[in-house]
């Protein structure tokens, strides 16, 4: 008997001989496609594999593919698919070991430079393996563990994609990311009632929360091995290119180019998070906003970076169709950015696909956008449909 991961699993999928949950519990029989339901129910009783003598054959999930084109883009989104295990070991590893630096700065104790950049390095390998995979930051907000925490590191996510965007070297990967997941250091020196306050932020609590840029960079440059140049992305991510940011007005390229991507990358990230006082934006949405705004809050250059890295219409974005089917754009072509790839949630019906099937805009000219919709109008919760729940 073969054992399969259960996280392999995709629905469509079908196999030659049965399939077996242990030696006494047929899952499937042969040439049966699973349904979604099938992996959820092993997911909700813990089963980690699945046993069978066969192999997989053509399935449902192929026959929807017609041309070469999507074939190769489906197998590049189980590729991606496939990478969501290491992402959650990536992504929560940072957390846990940001949460202990984070109390220790707040504490006045030392920090492990080492240890954050061993976990900037592992978040950098997972870009250049497949930089999509920042698409399954989205939900990781609802996650019971410190906003600010999930907030600095899916911010590293998206700085590092801009500087690996601009060509930059490993070293420099690694200071970007370095002050990045460090951005809310001076955060920690605020009270934590003003930090988590649900109402309104009185006229002298807010002043205390912008004064955080300044309180990190004290709190980063105390530390001897921790230098300037990290240490100014944390003063300098409020900064705006029009010289209207805090703390210093600093104006242009007065602005370290650091603090400059992540400015933009906290303001998007900032937007597609739920937060307890507002709810969160949908990442077309969030990149609207950006690009309104970017004439004067942001470097301009580097904002048109983001904006060919995430495209019109970004990896995340819930799309309806002119056939009136629903579904979540996972790809783009550079060249085409009003035609993304979209892998359907919804069919024309309204009702939901348990297979993956893959539509690429670019070569299928009979469908369109007709609406950009958020998680209420589709009538979904998007990190169940990324993750498979």
């Amino acid at each position: 008997m073969k054992k399969i991961p259960v996280e392999n699993l995709k629905p469509g999928m079908a196999f030659s001989k049965a399939v077996y949950i242990d030696s006494d519990n047929l899952l499937i029989e042969s040439n049966i496609p699973l349904k979604e339901n099938d992996i959820k129910r092993l997911m909700r009783w813990g089963v980690v594999f699945i046993e069978t003598e066969g192999d997989i054959i053509q399935s449902h999930i192929q026959k929807n593919l017609s041309s070469s084109t999507n074939s190769e883009i489906l197998a590049k989104y189980e590729r991606l698919l496939n990478m969501r295990k290491r992402l959650i070991e990536v992504h929560g590893n940072a957390c846990y070991f940001i949460e202990q630096v984070y109390t220790a700065i707040r504490k006045d104790l030392s920090i492990d430079l080492q240890g954050i950049q061993k976990n900037v390095n592992a978040i950098i390998e997972l870009l250049k393996e497949n930089s999509n995979i920042f698409i399954f930051l989205n939900g990781f907000d609802d996650i019971e563990r410190n906003y600010l925490v999930t907030h600095s590191v899916n911010v590293t996510f998206y700085s590092l994609l801009i500087g690996q965007a601009l060509n930059y070297t490993d070293k420099q990967l690694l200071e970007l990311g370095t002050g990045t997941i460090l951005i809310d250091a001076g955060m920690t020196k605020i009270p934590v009632y003003i930090v988590h306050k649900q109402s309104n932020l009185t006229d002298n609590e807010f002043q205390m929360i912008k004064a955080h840029p300044v309180h990190g960079y004290k709190a980063l440059t105390g530390y001897p091995n921790i230098n300037k140049t990290i240490a100014c992305i944390s003063l300098q991510h409020h900064e705006q290119f029009d010289g209207k940011g805090y703390p210093r007005g600093l104006k242009g390229k007065e602005i370290s180019e650091y603090a400059r991507i992540t400015s933009i990358a906290d303001s998007f990230e900032s937007q597609i998070s739920k937060r307890s006082y507002r709810e969160k934006v949908g990442s077309y949405h969030a990149m609207k906003n950006l690009v309104g705004s970017g004439v004067s809050k942001f470097d301009p250059e580097i904002l048109r970076v983001f904006l060919s890295i995430m495209s019109v219409y970004p990896i995340g974005s819930l799309l309806e169709l002119n056939d009136n089917s629903i579904g979540i754009v996972v790809g783009s072509i550079a060249e085409k950015p009003l035609r993304p790839i979209i892998k359907l949630i919804f069919d024309s019906n309204r009702e939901k696909i348990s297979d993956t099937r893959i539509i690429n805009l670019v070569e299928d000219s009979s469908k369109f956008i007709t609406k950009v919709l958020d998680e209420k109008e589709a009538g979904i919760n998007l990190f169940d449909i990324l993750w498979g729940f």
